[in-house]
């Protein structure tokens, strides 16, 4: 009989898998989510106490607030930059692209890259052949190839606010029920193994997050410093991206080379060194000294978790990752000894 109940246990369970299969990354988000932000709503819940539902409500709200705010911020900026760079487009398929005034001072290789430059870039046809391919209809076909993947993402970002709200108003029923499933089935072990796993989850999501954001804002006053064109947008763009192993790179990267192209080659070094320098130290000491114990895994563990998690789940992976890794880890280390008596 027991067998009997275990067995249609897991077909109920793979069932429930296979019809959520396509929720499972925004469900994955609200776990994720739930347990970073339980504490905030532990103490906001004591203020009214018999109203769960409404209080975990307003922290989806907040969270909606914190995502879409910087988003719709880059979007704006983005728009108001597409007319320029059509016109941009237009004049170089016509004219060519003209080369940067530092290029030919460049030592030893100056000319030759100003002659290459030209040859390739700088004359009409040479542009027209790199560019050609480009119009503002493609333009506008990629636009709404885009906003259709947008809308379907905040289609499923409204699916992880509503198990948010669930999954706050009733987590004390959960987690007590997880804790009770986890002691039945591997014992004291089992209760602390979840444990380890909920505090390993919010602090890889709270060290993280905050790192990000801190990291976001201080190479921001290196652009407005810089005179970076439309500083907001990239310092949007560089606290997303500093989620993802060096992805504000890539950003500061770029308006590094802007403003180089731009005849500020002074300006270009000193702002690529300071967003190596922050990124250095928040990555490497700030990051580690925030999260605590909370991970407790070596540096090759951590990088594989997140670029393992990325590449198979999306951009939660980030956080799963490591937390899955620092599970197998602790595994290891629990069982292990057992083994091998």
């Amino acid at each position: 009989m027991r067998k009997r109940q275990m067995l249609l246990l897991a077909g109920i369970l793979l069932l429930g898998l296979w019809i959520s299969w396509a929720f499972l990354v925004p469900l994955a988000w609200a776990v994720v989510l739930a347990i970073a932000e339980w504490p905030l709503y532990r103490r906001a819940l004591t203020g009214a106490p018999s109203h769960p539902t409404l209080v975990a409500a307003g922290f989806a709200f907040g969270t909606a607030l914190v995502v879409l705010v910087p988003l719709s911020l880059a979007g704006v900026s983005l728009a108001q930059e597409s007319q320029a760079a059509l016109d941009w487009l237009k004049h170089a398929q016509a004219s060519g692209i003209p080369a940067p005034g530092w290029l030919a001072d460049m030592p030893l290789l100056g000319v030759r890259l100003q002659a290459y430059w030209q040859q390739h870039l700088g004359n009409p046809q040479a542009a027209n052949a790199l560019l050609g391919s480009l119009s503002a209809a493609r333009i506008l076909e990629w636009t709404k190839s885009i906003g259709g993947e947008i809308v379907r993402q905040l289609g499923l970002f409204l699916i992880t606010l509503f198990a948010l709200v669930s999954l706050l108003a009733r987590g004390v029923h959960i987690g007590k029920r997880g804790h009770l499933i986890a002691g039945r089935l591997f014992g004291p072990l089992g209760e602390d193994f979840l444990q380890r796993m909920i505090v390993a989850i919010r602090g890889t999501v709270g060290g993280t997050v905050i790192v990000s954001f801190g990291e976001g804002v201080i190479i921001g006053v290196g652009y407005f410093v810089a005179g970076v064109p439309q500083p907001l947008l990239f310092t949007t763009f560089t606290m997303l991206l500093a989620l993802v192993p060096f992805g504000a790179w890539v950003v500061f990267g770029l308006a590094s080379l802007i403003i180089t192209g731009a005849g500020h080659a002074l300006a270009g070094g000193l702002l690529f060194a300071f967003g190596v320098t922050v990124m250095t130290i928040g990555d490497n000491v700030v990051q580690p000294a925030v999260i605590g114990g909370a991970v407790e895994l070596p540096f090759l563990l951590a990088l594989i978790g997140a670029f393992g998690g990325l590449a198979s789940i999306g951009l939660v992976g980030l956080f799963i990752g490591p937390v899955v890794m620092a599970a197998l880890l602790l595994a290891w280390r629990e069982w292990m000894p057992i083994q091998g008596a």
